[in-house]
């Protein structure tokens, strides 16, 4: 197959444009010659493109691999695939998940969290396509793939801007009142136990006016880390605005939900914040908690429930917890 040398090694840093070494414009010289194809793609630079024999071992390496890795062909040929992958990730056995499913399905496109040499961590987006040889038996695999490691950090810093809150990186409302939404829905249809607990900081507005904005911010921020800190994994701590914080409690009923708000009030009232001038301020929180029950119409019931609460410890003397219907 004759193919413009031009066009398929790219010149510098810019790669080639897909269509001119994409292991789909080459599948019968591949089939063919898979070593005829490693040397055509040897000089391209802007993506990694490689072949994998049958057992799973590294059998070619071009210039854009090693650039992204950081691996030369001595130090990689004849080495497993798994050697490209994060340990962590190669100890849950994605690299020969991969492998099979291209073998099942002829490709297996996907995100992976890869390796360099120097250990250092990268997304790549891969593309594995199965070799046969003429009796239709597996030859081997071609993978093309390039680091995406940049526009992974772009999304994640948009995600973050559109569902965490900007000064203490908890659930901002929106979000919070999205996965809450989609709780309830879940604990209604495997008829589990839910609750929430609404948390309001104490005296708020004087520390404020006493110590100065800066350590309101401060007092907010510690809140909202001990609250991170104190709860279970599948918990979801939102700001709700202001001195205002939420935690939502799946698989909680009303008695687990009053203890863990206990021990989180009780663990607030023991912390201490700096305040400009370095004195340390305590302040503490009262709480509200209401369970999910078969007449709860939704969230905002929820929601309007534990508040209730909340303002009932309020009502008593603060640095409380209270819950909705005792």
């Amino acid at each position: 197959m004759e193919t413009d040398a031009a066009a398929v090694h790219g010149t510098g840093d810019s790669p080639a444009a897909p269509a001119d070494w994409a292991p789909a414009h080459h599948g019968e010289l591949l089939q063919s010659d898979p070593q005829r194809y490693a040397q055509m793609v040897k000089n391209i630079t802007g993506f990694g493109v490689y072949l994998i024999d049958r057992e799973g071992r590294i059998a070619s390496w071009n210039q854009g691999a090693a650039k992204i890795t950081g691996y030369t062909e001595n130090e990689v040929v004849g080495q497993p695939y798994g050697k490209l992958f994060s340990k962590s990730v190669d100890g849950e056995g994605l690299p020969q998940r991969t492998l099979n499913h291209a073998r099942e399905n002829r490709h297996c496109r996907d995100e992976h969290r890869r390796q360099r040499h120097s250990g250092e961590a990268f997304y790549a987006q891969c593309a594995v396509d199965v070799l046969r040889n003429p009796d239709g038996e597996v030859s081997g695999y071609v993978e093309v793939f390039h680091d995406i490691t940049e526009q992974k950090h772009r999304e994640d810093v948009l995600l973050q801007r559109a569902t965490r809150d900007a000064l203490t990186g908890v659930a901002n409302r929106g979000y919070f009142n999205e996965v809450a939404s989609s709780e309830i829905a879940r604990a209604r249809r495997f008829a589990e136990p839910l609750s929430v607990i609404m948390l309001d900081i104490d005296h708020f507005k004087k520390i404020n006016d006493t110590y100065g904005h800066d350590t309101g911010d401060r007092v907010i921020t510690a809140l909202a880390r001990t609250c991170t800190e104190t709860m279970r994994k599948i918990d979801v701590v939102g700001r709700l605005g202001g001195e205002e914080f939420a935690v939502l409690l799946p698989r909680a009923n009303k008695e687990p939900a009053l203890e863990i708000a206990q021990r989180l009030r009780r663990t607030v009232a023991e912390l201490r914040v700096a305040d400009s001038e370095g004195r340390q301020i305590s302040f503490t929180v009262s709480g509200g908690v209401a369970a999910l029950r078969p007449l709860t119409r939704d969230l905002h019931e929820l929601l309007r429930n534990a508040d209730s609460a909340l303002y009932q410890a309020k009502r008593e003397g603060r640095n409380q917890i209270r819950a909705w219907f005792d």
